[in-house]
């Protein structure tokens, strides 16, 4: 269940705007800063650590998604970026739950902070987008 509400929140990420610009070209862009591939971001959980590489993929995304910035999640962000698509309810237990998430200064960290975010907000539950949103975005 939690791979299935991990593909759900990429689903919902990758496919829809973010503010001023697709989110797919910022997942392509990236995964080639990282050196890493869909594959890669596809297998993260497959071991306890899914690597450093892949780790800093998470923190580019989520810094250009507007999720993160200078190490902190920005406030706000979680509703801004998602709240048109997933419930109020959703938007509050994941401000709640991951806001609390703090980061060291260093570049590596911020690449530990980032996977920690996106660990948390993998917490999305199907039942969590609204109910316009899961069949308009399902195509298959």
């Amino acid at each position: 269940m939690h791979f299935f509400a991990c593909c759900a929140l990429l689903l919902v990420v990758v496919t829809l705007p973010t503010c001023y610009v697709q989110a797919g070209p910022i997942k392509d862009q990236c995964m080639a800063a990282a050196g890493i591939t869909a594959q890669d971001v596809a297998n993260r959980h497959e071991t306890d650590d899914p690597g450093h590489s892949v780790k800093c993929f998470f923190r580019c995304f989520l810094e250009n998604i507007g999720i993160i910035a200078d190490n902190q999640i920005i406030p706000g962000a979680f509703d801004r970026v998602l709240g048109h698509i997933v419930t109020a309810e959703a938007v509050e237990r994941m401000e709640a739950t991951c806001n609390m998430i703090k980061s060291e200064t260093t570049h590596d960290e911020s690449c530990e902070f980032a996977w920690q975010i996106s660990e948390c907000y993998e917490g999305v539950r199907l039942s969590d987008v609204k109910k316009g949103q899961r069949t308009r975005n399902h195509r298959g």
